[in-house]
């Protein structure tokens, strides 16, 4: 039967939608393609694809580490960074498949990219300083530089404690920042009602308001980087990073833009592409695509073909089971952010001994060293 939406009121039909949270035809029917095929079935039928290698890719390699557990510290990190592309890949997936539920679908990747991101904050941590007792002498000691026209430039000779203590809360702000933000989103969302909310001002702020917490994240990992790049070279951080970040990068954008344009209506339904269509299921669409990409190119950036090697001559530490619970302890998760309040509201970030020996006291990172179990 063809569908006909010729002369209907779009603002009319919205707003009878958002205050009976019921949607009519207008937001989910469509005709078919010539082939047969309706456009979310398309997206659907690739997506399906696009996840299922995804998650081929991304638990060999993860197996690979964890059958070769000879530095759990860093693998952990390692492991939780390559499984971040199935986990968004398959909640986007049933996102796509049941639109009445991607209100409910959509924020469980979002609060596991923030794992992935602090798992690579911690990684770079172990790469230049591995000794959790030793880690307070290393910043107190690393020469504080700045940057002038894009050449470092020593800013003074106290350390580079303060420093780090501003990195570690730019990146873990995120994760009660998000939680809090996501917790918001399922009660709105169930209150008001999904097509409200997604249409919404205050989604839109939402959504803006994510983006900015997850680029403060990006940039304390980036600052961190760059100012360790001759400890950090040897690590081929620099692929690692793009690779990850790039993914990040891209659903950081992707998210707002498609609120916006179904917030101020921009898009126009046509007979083969509906409402939801372009405001759930073609933002999902290319999150499956874009994280198959991902899974391919981290096969490259975090192969363990280092690992492999080192355990012809270091024996495992655990077993394959084993090593998968030393993934899923978050333990370090939860004492990174006490470290963060520790530092946001006990401490300000101030050291009272850097570089120096003060007698009767310890440095505020020294009485208040986090542990990456």
């Amino acid at each position: 039967m063809s569908l006909n939406f010729t002369g209907i009121n779009v603002t009319a039909t919205v707003d009878q939608a958002e205050d009976t949270c019921t949607l009519s035809a207008f937001f989910n029917k469509t005709e078919p393609y010539a082939s047969g095929y309706t456009y979310h079935q398309i997206l659907l039928i690739v997506s399906a694809v696009t996840t299922t290698l995804c998650l081929i890719f991304s638990v060999s390699l993860a197996s690979v580490h964890l059958s070769n557990w000879v530095k759990p510290r860093e693998q952990k990190q390692l492991v939780r960074i390559i499984i971040f592309p199935p986990i968004s890949g398959i909640f986007s997936l049933f996102a796509l498949w049941f639109y009445d539920a991607s209100w409910v679908l959509e924020p469980f990747p979002e609060l596991y990219e923030c794992f992935a991101l602090v798992a690579m904050f911690y990684l770079l941590v172990l790469y230049v300083a591995p000794h959790e007792s030793h880690r307070d002498h290393f910043f107190m000691n690393l020469q504080r530089f700045g940057v002038v026209k894009n050449k470092p430039k020593l800013k003074h000779d106290g350390g580079s404690l303060r420093w780090f203590k501003m990195i570690w809360v730019m990146v873990f702000q995120i994760l009660p920042v998000k939680l809090v933000l996501n917790i918001l989103v399922w009660v709105l969302s169930g209150v008001t009602c999904p097509v409200k909310y997604k249409l919404s001002s205050t989604g839109t702020a939402l959504s803006v308001i994510e983006s900015i917490a997850t680029s403060i994240c990006v940039l304390g990992i980036v600052w961190f980087a760059r100012r360790m790049a001759p400890e950090l070279k040897q690590y081929k951080v620099v692929y690692k990073l793009f690779s990850f970040k790039g993914i990040v990068g891209v659903t950081l954008t992707q998210a707002p833009v498609f609120q916006l344009f179904a917030q101020y209506q921009w898009f126009k339904r046509t007979q083969y592409v509906s409402i939801l269509d372009f405001a759930v299921g073609t933002p999902a669409f290319m999150t499956c695509v874009e994280m198959f990409i991902a899974s391919v190119v981290f096969l490259w950036s975090f192969s363990a073909e280092e690992y492999l090697e080192l355990s012809r001559e270091l024996p495992r530490t655990r077993s394959l089971g084993g090593a998968l619970v030393d993934v899923l302890d978050v333990r370090d998760i939860f004492h990174g952010i006490w470290y963060m309040c520790k530092i946001s509201f006990c401490c300000g970030g101030r050291s009272r001994a850097v570089g120096k020996e003060v007698a009767g006291t310890e440095s505020d990172l020294e009485s208040d060293t986090v542990e990456m179990i």
